[in-house]
């Protein structure tokens, strides 16, 4: 019988047994041995060196930038400048929509079918015109499509209007918005003499007129809302598009009307409508005694100064924006 090992078993490090295998785990010790003399060996062996790589080779040439023609490709692309680009498509905006939305206006109201869909939509500021007169005189109004209902005056409605236009003009004066403050402070000073110092037949009088003349007034103030600045809520909003169009629509319909009666008498709207009673020239020169070519005079001022305002502010800006853009490319 073989005497057993004092090598332990190379798996489970049992002594081993007289037998070939380890009765513990069942290796075969020779095939265990053999394998770690292999394993000694090659450890014994050094690792075999690996040629180096050559270093890789990069002609000088590579690395210098190619001289390219300046006639065939610029050496700088120019950067493109947004605010520049949007600063130019304003002004463009700006030296066309008005002219465009007056001209388009003229064309409107010279047609039969497309002249009464217009005064469809400027009869409400026409009788906004009559309510915004009485509010500033201290009268109670109140504006609806085809009418507008005059009351007595209002001490106590005149006192939250003159509040709203003093927050107003001391909203624009914290803001440094002096153009704001002097509109503010003027509407307020006509408040104050329509209120505390007209007698009741002035008062009649301006309302009266106040129809087609509140109208254009509100035509140009709507139409100068298109040169809000950028950033404004009227701006960003898009809704300076349209009062630019109900302002041209208001401003040329009384502008237009009172030239043809200019014109031709005829073209005068005298008579009575129905529910509503005598139109505003039929007052003004029945009730108030207006001559009809004071009539037709005075409302003709109204539209040339509505005119003139608006042209002015146009001719102001355009001014600026070339200034501005010429400003830029240099």
């Amino acid at each position: 019988m073989e005497a057993p090992s004092a090598l332990p078993c190379p798996r489970c490090q049992s002594p081993r047994a007289a037998g070939p295998e380890c009765p513990r785990c069942g290796i075969i010790y020779a095939k265990a041995d053999a394998r770690a003399a292999r394993q000694r060996e090659e450890a014994a062996q050094p690792a075999p060196v690996l040629p180096e790589e050559p270093p890789l080779h990069v002609d000088p040439a590579w690395l210098v930038a190619p001289d390219l023609r300046p006639d065939v490709l610029p050496p700088e692309t120019l950067a493109w400048d947004v605010d520049a680009e949007e600063a130019a498509f304003e002004h463009r905006l700006r030296t066309w929509a008005v002219p465009v939305a007056l001209l388009v206006s003229f064309i409107v109201h010279k047609g039969n079918f497309s002249a009464f869909a217009a005064r469809l939509i400027t009869m409400p500021f026409h009788e906004l015109g009559h309510a915004m007169t009485a509010w500033l005189c201290g009268r109670a109004a109140f504006p609806t499509l085809w009418k507008t209902a005059i009351f007595g005056r209002s001490y106590f409605l005149a006192v939250l209007l003159a509040a709203a236009l003093g927050a107003w003009a001391w909203w624009a004066w914290k803001h440094r918005l002096w153009l704001w403050v002097a509109c503010a402070a003027t509407l307020l000073s006509l408040q104050a003499v329509g209120t505390l110092m007209l007698p009741s037949q002035t008062v009649d009088m301006l309302v009266t007129f106040g129809g087609d003349g509140g109208m254009m007034v509100l035509g140009a103030v709507m139409m100068l809302t298109f040169y809000a600045p950028a950033g404004s809520y009227l701006h960003k909003q898009a809704l300076r598009w349209g009062f630019l169009v109900l302002g041209a629509l208001s401003l040329v319909d009384g502008v237009l009307t009172w030239w043809a009666s200019k014109k031709d008498a005829a073209a005068i709207p005298f008579g009575r409508m129905e529910g509503v009673g005598l139109s505003d020239a039929s007052k003004l020169v029945g009730s108030h005694r207006w001559g009809e070519d004071e009539l037709i005079h005075r409302y003709l001022v109204v539209g040339t100064l509505c005119l003139l305002v608006v042209a002015g502010v146009y001719g102001v800006h355009f001014v600026r924006g070339r200034a501005r853009l010429a400003a830029a490319a240099r």
